[in-house]
């Protein structure tokens, strides 16, 4: 398979950076690149959401803040680039073309944001339709898509089987600005469907055994066509 995994920047870097988690995740897809090509997206998290918000103090620009926000992705990326080593790529790819050629060297394209406007989740659907992408993995703070935000809603249902259509419905109910935390943000899951891209949503103790999630071991969400 040809698969495309879509890091959360609050997965690797909480608080401060996760060494141990750095360090596992590397080790699951330094393992499923034995078997499969695999491309990595990685997010900014809460890091960018903060440098985002002090400069809300500054400027009301959009694109400004997307930009801030794609250096701290390239950040995030270049601590999971150090842990793959030389199963990685050795600098982080902003361009899809760039990223199948370095597939075909055997290598892991590492990618953070590329665009303003477009957040880390719209750039990993776009890679998976980009290189046909049997599989697209999100890994998230929440382990899968609920009907409602389980942050504020107790009784949120997570949802085990949706469609692309339905994820759309959902995603469509988050705010699409800078620094935006929905699961897949709404021009995420347009691209997820009109791609028509398998979607694994997961959650972080399920990226731990991430060899056996892809498999179908999981307790997260699938989305299909």
């Amino acid at each position: 398979m040809r698969i495309v995994f879509d890091i959360g920047g609050s997965v690797l870097v909480p608080d401060e950076p996760d060494v141990k988690f750095i360090e596992e995740i590397a080790y699951q897809l330094t393992k499923i690149s034995e078997d499969h090509e695999v491309a990595v997206v990685v997010g900014g998290g809460r890091v960018a959401r903060e440098y985002i918000q002090a400069a809300k103090s500054f400027t009301p620009n959009e694109t400004f803040k997307d930009y801030i926000g794609i250096h701290i992705t390239r950040a995030n990326a270049m601590l999971l680039i150090a842990a793959l080593r030389e199963k990685a790529y050795p600098f982080v790819v902003s361009d899809f073309r760039k990223a199948w050629e370095v597939m075909q060297l055997k290598k892991i394209p590492i990618m953070g944001g590329t665009h303003p406007g477009h957040t880390t989740d719209a750039v990993a659907a776009l890679l998976a339709e980009y290189l046909q992408a049997d599989l697209l993995v999100v890994i998230t703070n929440v382990d899968g898509v609920y009907d409602s935000d389980p942050k504020k809603n107790p009784n949120a249902k997570k949802l085990d089987r949706i469609s692309t259509k339905k994820l759309v419905e959902i995603a469509m109910q988050s705010e699409s600005k800078a620094g935006g935390s929905g699961v897949v943000d709404a021009l995420a899951a347009k691209f997820i469907q009109r791609g028509e891209i398998k979607t694994l949503i997961i959650g972080k103790d399920d990226a731990r055994t991430l060899f056996d999630a892809i498999k179908g071991k999981h307790k997260g969400t699938l989305i299909e066509p």
